[in-house]
């Protein structure tokens, strides 16, 4: 077992909150170490959309999505049975896959002086006293080859995603727990590519939803949320999920017509606490929590990177400031409680009424009214923005 110096601050997570906190802290001078489980580029389960507001926060982190090949979204497409309705967007979003933004941000990381340990897990977080010093951080992390290395630092920032760190799960499950995220890149034909291009689209089906729109290398990501009773009944196949959603979409089934998929199987994720927002302020001896591990807002609102973002420039700059993880985890219930309420009411009736897509497409201000009361609020992201 290896002993590393003490950090000032110890990140576990390498996504998007956990990258973009690390080049904060580094870059006002802070000394670093984020730990990252995969060893090489990963694609991960995730609806791929940056939001407009997501966009300055990276691009200030010097990562133009645009130079990795993201694809531009200017429309909402609803679709459901022979029912579709289309809505512009406020302002240009972007597609680009998790694998190319975490790498991105992974090596601007590194750049601005943090060390990143890749192909580590972390087995357990702990808070020692110290003797001469304030109490510390520790980290036991493990390589695939069981090599342990401990870690020390004087703040611990939690940013492992929708995953819990043993011993450290979170006090609250969401308010939606019954979704199953799968995920298929399809290479659509040459028609259908450019029917698509410039849109995000969204079907709705009994028992669920699905997004679909294109991202980098001519690539489309379709990305399916089933509760899993209706999973289930499907007897958890995923072609029997594909013949679902495309029988009662005629939409999609013509989308797929000819679509030949990447992946020999899709990737899954299940026992997603949507609706989930952290504590209050209640306990500083706990970890700073950013991204899902501190709100989980549903899938539909497109908004999960523009938090992820959010949260680690405004734990970021409430750390340098001297405030407790506490205030932190206050801040951001205060922020999101409201809207995580929201959203998970619209989904369950997404879920529960795919028709509703009729009302979008007699009244199209619903939808942007829908967008309005799930996104970050933008005197948040205001406030955030260095």
């Amino acid at each position: 077992m290896i002993t590393s110096l003490c950090h000032d601050a110890l990140i576990i997570g390498g996504g998007p909150a956990g990258s973009t906190l690390a080049i904060a802290l580094a870059n006002a001078g802070r000394q670093v170490i984020l730990i990252e489980k995969s060893k090489q580029p990963q694609h991960k389960v995730c609806g791929e959309f940056l939001s407009p507001e997501s966009l300055p926060l990276l691009r200030h982190n010097g990562i133009h999505p645009e130079r990795l090949g993201a694809q531009t979204i200017h429309s909402v497409r609803v679709a459901a049975r022979d029912i579709l309705a289309e809505v512009s967007l406020p302002a240009p979003a972007l597609s680009l896959t998790r694998r190319a933004l975490d790498e991105a941000l992974l090596r601007q990381a590194q750049q601005s002086g943090v060390s990143l340990l890749r192909g580590y897990t972390a087995e357990s977080l702990s808070r020692q006293a110290g003797r001469e010093t304030s109490d510390l951080w520790r980290a036991q992390i493990i390589d695939s080859a069981h090599s342990s290395i401990s870690i020390q630092a004087a703040d611990a920032f939690l940013t492992t995603g929708k995953h819990d760190l043993h011993g450290w799960s979170r006090s609250a499950r969401g308010t939606q727990n019954s979704l199953i995220a799968l995920k298929m890149y399809f290479t659509l034909s040459p028609e259908q590519q450019a029917k698509l291009a410039g849109y995000v689209e969204i079907i709705l089906y009994e028992g669920g939803f699905t997004g679909l729109q294109m991202v980098e290398g001519g690539c489309a990501n379709l990305c399916a949320l089933i509760t899993r009773e209706k999973l289930q009944a499907l007897e958890g196949r995923w072609d029997h999920l594909l013949d679902h959603m495309q029988t009662r979409s005629t939409h999609l089934a013509c989308r797929l017509r000819g679509a030949v998929p990447i992946f020999e199987r899709p990737m899954t994720i299940s026992s997603i606490p949507y609706g989930y927002c952290t504590e209050g302020a209640t306990d500083d001896l706990s970890p700073w929590r950013l991204g899902d591990q501190a709100v989980v807002i549903p899938s539909f609102s497109g908004d999960g990177m523009a938090i992820a973002l959010y949260t680690a420039y405004r734990a970021a700059q409430l750390y340098l400031e001297g405030a407790t993880p506490a205030v932190f985890h206050q801040e951001m219930r205060q922020q999101f409680e409201r809207r995580l309420y929201f959203g998970t009411i619209l989904s369950r009736l997404l879920i529960a009424i795919p028709s509703l897509a009729q009302a979008v497409r007699l009244w199209p201000s619903v939808l942007s009214e829908i967008f309005t009361v799930t996104r970050v609020p933008d005197a948040a992201i205001r406030a955030a923005s260095p």
